[in-house]
C-alpha cells in the first residue's frame, strides 16, 4: 500500500517515546526502590515517600505500556473456547473484544480526567508529599485515550481486511512448538 511506510515511521516515534518512558520509570522505581532500602538498613534514613513515589510510577509504566501491548495484540487471554470458534464467528468475536475494549478504556479515561478534575478542585494532595495527583491522572487519562485510538484503528483494518484474524494460540503450538507464546 502507497504511503503505509511513511505512516509508519511517523508513528513509530510515538511507540518508542512509550517503550522508553516505560523503561525509565521502572528504572525510577527499581533505583528509588534500592536506595531506600540502602538508606533504611546502612544509614537508618529511609527516604520519605517512597512507596508514594513508586505507586505513581506504577501507574505510569502500566498506562505507558496498554498501547503497546494493545498493538502487539501480545494481551494476557483465556482461551477456553477458542479451539471451538471458527471462521467467521471467530473474526466476530475478535472485533467484539477490540470494540468492547475500546469502550472500556474510553470509560477508563473518561473517569481519570474525572477524578482529577474532583482532586484539582478540592486541592487533594497526596499523604507523605504533598503532591497534586491531577496532573497524573490527566496524563493516564490521555494515555488511555492513546489506546482507544488504537484499538478503533485495528477495528477499522479488521473490517477492512488489513489486520488478519488472529489464530489460536493452540493452532501455533501446533504447528511450531517453539513460537508459542508460553516460550
Amino acid at each position: 500500500m502507497p504511503g503505509a511506510d511513511e505512516g509508519a515511521r511517523q508513528s513509530n516515534w510515538v511507540f518508542t517515546a512509550l517503550k522508553l518512558i516505560a523503561a525509565v520509570m521502572i528504572f525510577a522505581m527499581a533505583a528509588l526502590t534500592f536506595a531506600d532500602v540502602i538508606g533504611r538498613y546502612v544509614f537508618s534514613a529511609p527516604i520519605q515517600g517512597t512507596f508514594e513515589i513508586v505507586g505513581l510510577l506504577l501507574g505510569v509504566v502500566t498506562f505507558a505500556a496498554l498501547p503497546l501491548i494493545t498493538l502487539a495484540r501480545s494481551h494476557i487471554t483465556v482461551d477456553l473456547f477458542d479451539s471451538f470458534i471458527r471462521g467467521r464467528f471467530r473474526w466476530i468475536q475478535q472485533f467484539s473484544i477490540l470494540a468492547g475494549s475500546a469502550c472500556v478504556i474510553a470509560f477508563i479515561a473518561e473517569r481519570l480526567i474525572a477524578a482529577g478534575i474532583d482532586e484539582a478542585e478540592a486541592n487533594f494532595v497526596t499523604e507523605d508529599l504533598g503532591l497534586s495527583r491531577a496532573p497524573l491522572l490527566y496524563g493516564l487519562s490521555f494515555l488511555s485515550m492513546i489506546t482507544v485510538v488504537i484499538l478503533i484503528i485495528m477495528m477499522w483494518q479488521m473490517a477492512t481486511g488489513r489486520l488478519a484474524v488472529k489464530p489460536p494460540d493452540m493452532d501455533r503450538l501446533k504447528t511450531d512448538p517453539g513460537d508459542h507464546p508460553a516460550h
